[in-house]
């Protein structure tokens, strides 16, 4: 879903070196200010665009391939997780001029290949072009999971001895760049995406092309008039096999548009006009169409303490399942009107702000999103008659939240709301022959949820992460989907001593997930996914300016961690390798 908002200048202290395991390494002479022009971020294919994650890899190095069960658009994760439409990270000069590649590659046990690389041959005061490329993988074995009785009314997914072999690799190439202007700025890129995975079902090959434009004015005391349009293109062939089946291959199309035009009629007071196009497009067996148009007027108000925004989206859900299909796609059309709403006071002047949001609606779950977040699915993958895809409705969504720091060191985001989702993607379990699969599903449930995100920077120490608890009433109306965990969250830790060396620790944890047995399973009534806690340890040293090395274990309480039902990688791991810049 898109995020329309005001002009985004994202400060942090961890420079890229470091910044997926959360190092900051200041030693590499780098400004790690990124400035972001667009008023929104757009949303074209969930599989990543091609901007360039300056990133050592993240725990367990799923790139963000694991199933999102916790629907909320963006918990705290550091810096390294700020993804924008357009990101143009700064390299501070140094006394060998502009710095202008970056490299970080390494390897380890188990095998996790990672490589980020940006060449910047073109950069001037109105100009940019940058080339990209990386590669992000797991090589190995995969903990065979399975149904362990743990007593007559319950079974627990647990390890039964057994590995298979698998990978699940993701690589990136291409350009972008941008042309900046008085008035405005232009941004522009192409590139291309692939995955390859592999698992007791399923291997496939997933290769997409995507292009994207972009085009915004600058925000002036003097403006009265405003725009910002983004477009983007992707074409993707899926080529797999599934259980023993022939090679199939699914062709897509998606295309995302959003746009924002307005202005200023008062000192203080704007309207603005919101407007916006998901669509994706399918060949072979699922020749169908799926669209999203939105329409968002919208007024705003900034003086004093207050900051008003206050839209009403109209969301037009199509479809045209051309093949006749007898199981259909995208049937959940919505309500049409939703609220966007945000109001913000402030109680403590640059310290403390209140906030309210009301908001919600539709998303038509593009075959590529749901690959991005689950793997293991195919076209065939629902064979009991369910749609794969369908349309995600978020019929309200209500949240009261407290946003502010302390003594400019902490920064902290305190929320409590209600979501009501009237049709939304949740996990199952589903026989095949004598086993059991993991499936996914849709159904509407109801959510009450509180979440504190938080930071603590200084010059030597940095701590990051979120606490979340959230209550539905998945287990009482859809018993046979999994319920989301009641608990779960992050923390970060790194100290640096004088910024030459840096050590750290990390852990991501949630509760275990449960969910009724089919009565087509030969189960007892209840299954289990453990809980689990992702501990790990990273280190680096900087040589000189432009050389370190960097070292990252994860898993380290080798838990078997299902953030896709039955499927968890194998245990503890350690991962290290260079950084440069030059």
């Amino acid at each position: 879903m898109k995020r329309i908002g005001h002009h985004i200048i994202c400060q942090t202290l961890i420079a890229a070196v470091f910044a997926a395991a959360g190092l900051r390494m200041s030693a590499q002479d780098l400004n790690p200010t990124v400035e972001v022009s667009r008023q929104y971020r757009g949303t074209i294919v969930d599989l990543n665009k091609p901007t360039v994650g300056m990133a050592v890899p993240d725990s367990l190095l799923q790139f963000n391939l694991d199933f999102d069960y916790s629907v909320f658009d963006n918990p705290f994760k550091g810096a390294y997780e700020f993804r924008p439409f357009l990101m143009d990270m700064e390299l501070a000069p140094a006394l060998s001029g502009e710095r202008s590649f970056y490299l970080v590659a390494g390897a380890g046990y188990s095998l996790h290949p990672v490589l980020d690389m940006v060449w910047t041959p073109v950069r001037s005061e109105s100009f940019r072009l940058s080339l990209y490329a990386s590669h992000n993988s797991y090589i190995g074995k995969y903990r065979s999971v399975g149904p362990g009785l743990s007593g007559s009314q319950a079974v627990t997914l647990e390890p039964d001895g057994r590995h298979f072999s698998g990978h699940d690799m993701v690589s990136k190439a291409g350009v972008d760049g941008s042309y900046d202007w008085e008035t405005g700025i232009l941004s522009f890129r192409t590139g291309y995406f692939g995955t390859a995975f592999k698992d007791t079902t399923v291997t496939r090959g997933y290769d997409g092309f995507e292009i994207g434009l972009g085009v915004a004015s600058k925000e002036r005391l003097e403006t009265h008039f405003v725009y910002d349009v983004a477009f983007g293109y992707r074409y993707a062939e899926d080529k797999f096999t599934y259980s023993g089946m022939q090679k199939n291959y699914l062709t897509g199309h998606d295309l995302d548009l959003d746009a924002r035009f307005g202005g200023t009629f008062r000192s203080g007071h704007s309207v603005m006009l919101d407007l916006g196009l998901d669509f994706a497009s399918y060949g072979a067996a699922y020749d169908s169409d799926a669209g999203n148009f939105s329409v968002t007027p919208r007024y705003l108000y900034s003086g004093g303490r207050w900051n008003v925004d206050l839209g009403v989206e109209l969301a037009f859900l199509v479809r045209n399942n051309r093949s006749g299909s007898p199981v259909p796609i995208n049937t959940a059309q919505g309500q049409i009107v939703y609220p966007d709403i945000r109001i913000d006071f402030n109680l403590l002047r640059n310290h403390l702000d209140m906030y309210l949001e009301i908001g919600g609606g539709p998303d038509i779950n593009r075959y590529s999103s749901i690959l991005s977040s689950w793997r293991h699915v195919t076209p065939f993958f629902n064979t009991d008659g369910s749609p794969l895809i369908d349309n995600t409705v978020e019929r309200i969504s209500a949240a009261v939240g407290f946003d502010g720091n302390i003594a400019s060191r902490f920064d902290y985001d305190l929320r409590a709301g209600y979501r009501n989702f009237g049709n939304a993607l949740l996990e199952t379990l589903s026989p095949a022959g004598s086993i059991l699969r993991a499936g996914i599903a849709y159904a509407p449930y109801q959510m009450f949820f509180t979440q504190l995100d938080y930071s603590w920077k200084s010059p030597d120490f940095l701590v990051g992460g979120y606490f979340r608890y959230q209550a539905t009433d998945i287990s009482r109306r859809n018993p046979a989907m999994f319920s989301l965990p009641a608990f779960s969250g992050s923390i970060d830790f790194m100290y640096n001593w004088k910024e030459r060396i840096y050590a750290g620790i990390d852990c991501d944890f949630a509760s275990s997930r449960r969910c009724a047995a089919s009565t087509a399973l030969p189960l007892p009534a209840e299954v289990r996914i453990p809980g689990y806690a992702d501990l790990g340890v990273k280190f680096g040293y900087a040589f000189t300016r432009k050389f370190s090395l960097w070292l990252r274990g994860g898993n380290l309480l080798d838990m078997t961690i299902q953030k896709s039902p039955l499927y968890a990688e194998s245990g503890i791991y350690f991962t290290g390798g260079i950084c440069l810049n030059l």
